[in-house]
């Protein structure tokens, strides 16, 4: 006769994880289609960051999300991702200010924060042509050589 075991410890985790299905789903937003905002769930996996059909995955294959995020009627929509950028918000990557790496590396943070609100996700910091030494100050903050094993 089977009996029930209560699985403990490493046990639990190992079972846990393998019930963690890798779907997140944002509720009460707006979705950008075509040149309209509609209300409309989005389900997407975390492990492969695509977008997911929502019915098929709770009723076809019966799972259910692992999160669901709450956006409070807000915008979602996809990333923007500027290839070229030689500077923004008042900073100019080919420019060091005057007080050196500290204040590049705060004028980088400022362009980070300021592309994010308007809409950029990803960015390629770009110099215009300057004179080595530039390249070598400008590039000390930005590149943190990695050990052999990275």
């Amino acid at each position: 006769m089977p009996s029930a075991v209560r699985p403990n410890g490493a046990a639990a985790a190992v079972t846990a994880a393998a019930r963690r299905s890798g779907v997140i789903k944002f509720t009460n937003c707006l979705l950008v289609k075509g040149t309209e905002l509609v209300h409309e769930d989005l389900w997407i996996s975390s492990q492969s960051g695509k977008i997911l059909n929502g019915q098929e995955i709770l009723y076809g294959h019966l799972t259910a999300p692992d999160s669901i995020i709450d956006l409070g009627g807000r915008i979602l929509s996809p990333g923007l991702i500027d290839v070229q950028l030689n500077g923004a918000y008042g900073f100019d990557f080919s420019v060091i200010p005057e007080d050196g790496s500290m204040g590049y590396g705060k004028g980088v943070q400022q362009v980070n924060r300021n592309l994010v609100r308007a809409g950029v996700t990803s960015y390629l910091p770009t110099l215009t042509s300057q004179r080595p030494e530039v390249y070598h100050k400008v590039a000390t903050p930005i590149y943190r050589p990695c050990s052999p094993w990275c």
